[in-house]
């Protein structure tokens, strides 16, 4: 899959860079991208509101809308506006978009989308999800398109096949910027990683040590720490039992090593043991991951050694730095299918 941007680090957030050129003048583009009924043909129907303006995206059933307001304008040249994205019964943080047009020739121009302060973990999707929209655009700017785009409905991906293979990539791009490290000794493996989340550290702590936050990102609760009512905080010496009953070797003992409030939490992983350290971090926190060695291990058919369990505590993080956000975790296994790619190098 070929992609037309990147990802890169902004904080704890990400930011989204996409570009393509299209067969048209800069007059033209930029009328695509801002006239109403030109936005309808490839990202949806745009109304102004008393703040700025309302953008609904996909079909009359679709729940995706976005909210925001125009910070510059430089006709046929540069557009920067907010954009927060709601949908689903889920509303993400507010980030930025800019369009900037160059005329690569008479009659080519390159435009450029920088969308910023983007949701870590689904900055992928957003790249995946613009490229998609540019390929509507292109149709709108020419090219064939489909009755529902000229409806003014985006529902469907224009290339769905294009999209979830460009999904992978970007999710294996976003990996690759916060890949932990592993250092290998005999048929044992460590594991650290480093991951700076956009919340407090009273926050991140909480999601460490209440049972309604650990069964959210972690595993599901089975059994907490002589408390059946399952409310109270973890603490040094606790026993817990978190996974799936459903499932043969599913349900795993964890017991507390080492506790000190809001600052660190150590607890046993099989024969091992797993550390994590919480440090304020601007308006962040940076949370310190350490697994020790842990041995090889045949599972679902297969040795598990290193890329899985660094791949594992990735898509954890991942998990926890959702669910700090109020998001849902998109298609966990491919999470980790990407960061496994990651670290097995492949």
């Amino acid at each position: 899959m070929t992609l037309w941007g990147e990802i890169a680090l902004d904080g704890a957030r990400r930011s989204v860079t996409v570009q393509r050129e299209y067969p048209a003048t800069t007059a033209e583009l930029w009328a695509a991208l801002t006239e109403p009924e030109r936005l309808a043909r490839w990202i949806g129907r745009f109304e102004p509101t008393a703040e700025g303006f309302r953008l609904e995206m996909g079909g009359p059933e679709t729940d995706a809308v976005v909210d925001g307001r125009v910070l510059a304008c430089e006709p046929e040249r540069r557009l920067l506006v907010t954009w927060r994205f709601s949908g689903a019964g889920e509303a993400e943080a507010a980030t930025e978009l800019e369009a900037t047009i160059t005329a690569t020739s008479a009659d080519r121009v390159l435009l450029t989308l920088s969308h910023r302060r983007v949701q870590a973990v689904t900055a992928s999707v957003y790249g995946a999800g613009w490229q998609d929209v540019l390929t509507h655009l292109a149709r709108a700017l020419g090219g064939e398109a489909t009755p529902q785009e000229h409806d003014g409905y985006l529902g469907d991906a224009a290339d769905p096949a294009a999209f979830d293979a460009a999904l992978d990539d970007y999710r294996r791009q976003e990996a690759g910027l916060v890949a932990a490290t592993i250092d290998r000794t005999g048929d044992r493996s460590a594991v650290a990683l480093e991951r700076v989340l956009e919340a407090s550290v009273d926050e991140v702590w909480d999601a460490l040590t209440l049972p309604d936050r650990v069964g959210r990102w972690l595993w599901p609760v089975v059994e907490w720490p002589d408390d059946p009512a399952r409310e109270r905080r973890l603490r040094a010496g606790d026993v817990m039992r978190l996974g799936d009953e459903n499932i043969e070797g599913g349900v795993q003992e964890l017991e507390v090593l080492d506790l000190q409030d809001r600052a660190h939490l150590r607890f046993s992983w099989g024969d091992a043991a797993v550390s994590l350290r919480l440090e304020e971090a601007g308006d962040g926190t940076l949370l310190s991951l350490v697994q020790d060695g842990v041995k090889d291990a045949f599972g679902a058919g297969r040795l598990r050694s290193a890329p899985d369990f660094a791949a594992g505590w990735h898509t954890l993080i991942d998990q926890l730095t959702l669910l700090l956000a109020g998001l849902t975790v998109p298609a966990p296994d491919r999470l980790w299918e990407a960061a496994y790619l990651v670290y097995a190098g492949e």
